[in-house]
């Protein structure tokens, strides 16, 4: 095999996760060399607002997908939540490795153990639509204010005291060794997590079948169909971060179940469906669970909060 190339957002995290890749590809192929190209996105740029506020579609990937398609380098790693579910063309998710945890985290400063032990009137921060509605639903007291940065920021600022508590993901806690951090893990099936949270994706170009058939070995069976399943209800929907939409696919035996949430942005407009059918059928069980959402009033919320966002654009 060629010496390789691999692009990474230049965040810790980031870069943690694209040399866990590096390793296992590694493991795969004996004496193979892969450098890392570190590449800044819009998403690391931007850090001034909620992040449902922006132009969100390839926010944090475009910049690195453009690095493999233009030849500098041979493979992308990414988020698999950050990716646009439309695929870029010319590139393919050659691999998704086994998942990580899928649930969000709560890290308070004090010693509160769930989001019903924070104080009244607690700050949360957080810049996902998703999280706050979740959040104003449980704690309509609750002050969801603006957190962007990389994971050790947003921690710091819960530890410095500039906020009262944070939600961040497991998957990157634990990945960046800050477990210890966390004050609660929140089950995924009460506080639903992001479409494909925790989940890696490997990106090659379309036509690279030599690297095709080393990455594919990274590739795991049932966090690929999980992961599908969960970004077919956001493909169903047309959203983006842009959307409070929650979902968790489990595979049990032959079946898979899906639950998945829509809300309004205060939380009082919420609505929960679940769905089980069997594996080979996961993709159908999605976009039938999706028509489902939409028709218990998913329509009306999505277009009051496009209404809002296109309001808040034109000010």
């Amino acid at each position: 095999m060629r010496p390789l190339k691999m692009a990474s957002r230049a965040s810790k995290l980031a870069l943690v996760q694209s040399n866990h890749i590096r390793d296992l590809l590694k493991n795969l192929s004996d004496g193979i060399e892969i450098s890392i190209v570190k590449v800044s996105t819009k998403g690391d740029r931007d850090k001034s607002d909620f992040l449902y506020k922006s132009d969100s579609m390839g926010f944090f990937t475009s910049e690195v997908e453009n690095a493999v398609l233009d030849g500098r380098a041979d493979i992308a790693v990414h988020s698999l939540k950050d990716l646009p579910t439309a695929c870029t063309k010319g590139l393919i998710i050659a691999a998704v490795p086994k998942r990580q945890s899928v649930a969000d985290a709560l890290i308070a400063s004090s010693q509160a153990a769930s989001i019903a032990a924070l104080p009244a009137g607690a700050t949360v921060g957080t810049s996902s639509l998703r999280r706050i509605a979740q959040l104003r639903r449980l704690r309509d007291d609750i002050k969801c204010v603006p957190l962007r940065g990389n994971v050790e920021t947003r921690v710091s600022k819960v530890v410095s005291g500039k906020v009262d508590a944070a939600i961040v993901a497991c998957a990157g806690l634990n990945r960046l060794g800050l477990a210890d951090k966390i004050s609660a893990i929140l089950p995924p099936r009460e506080f639903l997590p992001a479409p494909a949270q925790g989940a890696l994706a490997v990106q090659i170009r379309t036509a690279d079948n030599e690297l095709a058939e080393l990455v594919s070995q990274l590739d795991d069976k049932y966090s690929r169909i999980t992961v599908e399943a969960e970004r077919c209800i956001l493909t169903s929907l047309h959203g983006g971060c842009s959307i409070p939409l929650g979902v968790y696919a489990k595979i049990s035996g032959d079946n898979i179940k899906i639950d998945a949430m829509l809300s309004d942005v205060e939380g009082k407009k919420y609505i929960k469906r679940s769905k089980t059918d069997c594996i080979s059928e996961a993709k159908s069980c999605a976009r039938e669970l999706a028509q489902e959402l939409l028709a218990a009033g998913g329509q009306e919320i999505l277009d009051q909060i496009r209404n809002s966002r296109n309001d808040e654009i034109k000010k």
